[in-house]
């Protein structure tokens, strides 16, 4: 179906699960795995003896050749993007207080790998290499049960996950969040899901980290003259496949290019959004409104639009297609949604990173000590102020 008028707004039935999911919650954390174990039967018709896949290393021997050869040229790209940007500790010198900020890594990681009816090795990798780079100690997967990909098993052997979890659902966060007699309790949880697994994130994120509330899948396109029509509806397309929820919208300067993409995706079981616009300026900032996870800025040098561009997860130049992100070219496809690239990114490096900063003063400046103590007394704090001076002699 076709729309040339975005929505006013989006639903988000989240909500609705939430006390589906805080049961799920409740009871993985009164009784650990015994609540697992019925969890998994009921929700994925499963019956284990253990939530713990024990034959990584004779699955991960199943995989083709030619996914092990893909993995591995993919798992070096990532590798690479990271490292590109991984911090380091920096520092400086002024007014007598030497400064700085140590990068530390999260010491125990949560991936979750959704499953199902389909297998994603690659968010294993998309989570999963960042962290290593990062410097996690320890890292962790779960993915449901009915069927363990042995590629997931293969990447768990690369990365050197610790153990891998026959686990799907709120379950899964829950045993991650709080810990069970087989399950390592985690300090950050990363990794898409569907909307369960989603309003899971969301409840334990009271009490330990979470790169974020992800889903469903978006796609803002901006399109002139130059972009191939076929191109673009095989990029729409490509999205779609996420689900009929996905969000896809194309906005245009070219009336013959919508011309051409219309009548290809009218069958389609899902809604595009086409909007013919004068100007790639004013696609932009109907853009930056959007704040969409994915954006293909398929026009005529689109470097030179890129300072104008505020809000969107990853971004494709020109005729790069969207899907590429999603697999192999370095930024991950663990993107922020619902309008988070207002104020968060896709998941890097950084989200398993924390910057501890740190101060030492051997003789500070003088005007430095007197303007600590002015502030603190103004904030009614005598003994912080006391406890500056008595350091320096001004009592």
């Amino acid at each position: 179906m076709i729309s040339f008028e975005l929505p006013k707004s989006r639903p988000n039935d989240f909500t609705r699960v939430l006390p589906v999911v805080e049961e799920v919650i409740k009871g993985v954390r009164e009784k650990g795995d015994i609540a697992l174990l019925e969890l998994e039967e009921k929700f994925d018709h499963v019956k284990l003896d253990s939530v713990v896949e024990d034959k990584v290393d004779e699955l991960a021997e199943k995989i083709p050749p030619d996914l092990r050869e893909a993995i591995d040229y993919i798992y070096d790209q990532l590798t690479e993007f990271h490292e590109s940007i991984k911090p380091y500790n920096a520092g400086g010198n002024s007014k007598g207080v030497e400064f700085g900020v140590l990068w530390k890594p999260v010491e125990k990681v949560g991936i979750y790998v959704p499953g199902g009816n389909k297998a994603y090795p690659s968010t294993l990798l998309m989570a999963g290499i960042p962290a290593k780079v990062a410097g996690v100690s320890e890292i962790y997967a779960a993915t449901p049960p009915s069927k363990i990909d042995p590629a997931i098993c293969y990447i768990s052997k690369k990365l050197r996950i610790k153990k891998l979890y026959r686990l799907g659902g709120a379950q899964a966060i829950a045993a991650f969040a709080y810990g069970t007699e087989s399950v390592i309790r985690v300090d950050k949880i990363v990794g898409p899901g569907n909307i369960y697994v989603q309003a899971a994130k969301f409840l334990v994120s009271k009490e330990i980290g979470i790169d974020g509330i992800e889903g469903p899948t978006e796609l803002v396109i901006i399109a002139d003259e130059n972009a191939d029509a076929k191109e673009i509806v095989l990029d729409m397309k490509a999205q779609a496949e996420h689900g009929t929820s996905t969000f896809i919208v194309l906005l245009s300067t070219s009336q013959s290019l919508i011309d051409q993409v219309v009548p290809q995706l009218k069958d389609d079981n899902i809604i595009y959004y086409i909007i013919k616009v004068s100007t790639i300026e004013e696609a932009i900032k109907v853009l930056n409104e959007i704040s969409p996870e994915h954006l293909s800025l398929y026009v005529a040098n689109p470097k030179k639009y890129l300072d104008k561009i505020a809000n969107s997860g990853a971004i494709s130049l020109g005729a790069t297609p969207p899907a590429i992100i999603d697999y192999a070219a370095g930024p991950n496809h663990i993107l922020p949604t619902n309008r988070w690239a207002r104020f968060k990114g896709g998941v890097t490096v950084y989200d398993f990173l924390k910057p501890v900063m740190y101060a030492y003063t051997e003789k500070p400046d003088e005007k430095l000590i007197r303007s600590a103590m002015v502030l603190a007394r103004h904030e009614g704090f005598e003994f912080h102020a006391k406890s500056i001076g008595v350091r320096y002699g001004r009592e």
